[in-house]
């Protein structure tokens, strides 16, 4: 039995009043409700009580709550953060590799470098990274700006304070040791620094292609 008008602009203002606004998730959080209380009436119950035990059902899904994988100070709506981790769970690891296995590498081999060598990779990892970092600065500002709301815009958000690893190796400026070896851990945070900056490049994307998809200006 489908909805009329009136009851269906019901359930959206229940989301309304729930604030829940990511636009990635709003229609089919939307569609899941309706067929819900469509169900309910098909077995002879009323509209009221059909909505009722669906927002019943729904209430655990608007509960705020965090996640180890972003940092409990980034909360939303549990059923956000659920999507979030699921997207962003193969780009934490992406992003633990790439810290961890420089690091690894560099303190069980050695590997020293020529004075040459060491003046050469030192100006392109600074300005590598001062690259990366200005266009974290952008993609930090542009999703500000845009103020839509969508799953990847809280994946942008738990990361903006990712740009420190690309802040200290500039102003460290040197990434080698007296021996002509690179440092493990400032090796370590810049390639990490790198993996953020991809990960936001790809979120940041996925934002706008929700944005563009659903006509959001």
């Amino acid at each position: 039995m489908e909805l009329t008008t009136e009851q269906l602009q019901h359930v959206e203002n229940y989301l309304y009043h729930k604030k829940f606004d990511f636009i990635d998730l709003k229609v089919e959080v939307l569609d899941h409700m309706i067929s819900d209380i469509e169900s309910l009436l098909t077995k002879n119950y009323s509209f009221e009580n059909a909505f009722k035990i669906t927002v019943l059902k729904w209430e655990k899904h608007f509960r705020e709550t965090s996640s180890f994988f972003f940092g409990f100070q980034y909360s939303d709506s549990k059923i956000v953060v659920k999507n979030a981790v699921k997207m962003f769970k193969p780009f934490y690891f992406l992003y633990l590799t790439a810290y961890l296995l420089p690091v690894i590498i560099l303190k069980s081999f050695s590997f020293v470098f020529s004075k040459n060598t060491q003046d050469f990779l030192s100006e392109f990892l600074f300005f590598a990274s001062l690259i990366a970092l200005l266009y974290m600065l952008f993609i930090i500002v542009k999703t500000i700006q845009t103020k839509v709301k969508t799953t990847y815009r809280f994946i942008l958000k738990t990361q903006y304070l990712a740009v420190i690893f690309l802040i200290i190796p500039l102003l460290l400026g040197n990434h080698f040791n007296d021996q002509g070896e690179l440092n493990p851990v400032f090796t370590g945070l810049l390639s990490g620094g790198f993996a953020v900056t991809y990960i936001c490049h790809h979120f940041y994307k996925k934002h706008l292609e929700a944005i563009k998809k659903h006509k959001i200006s």
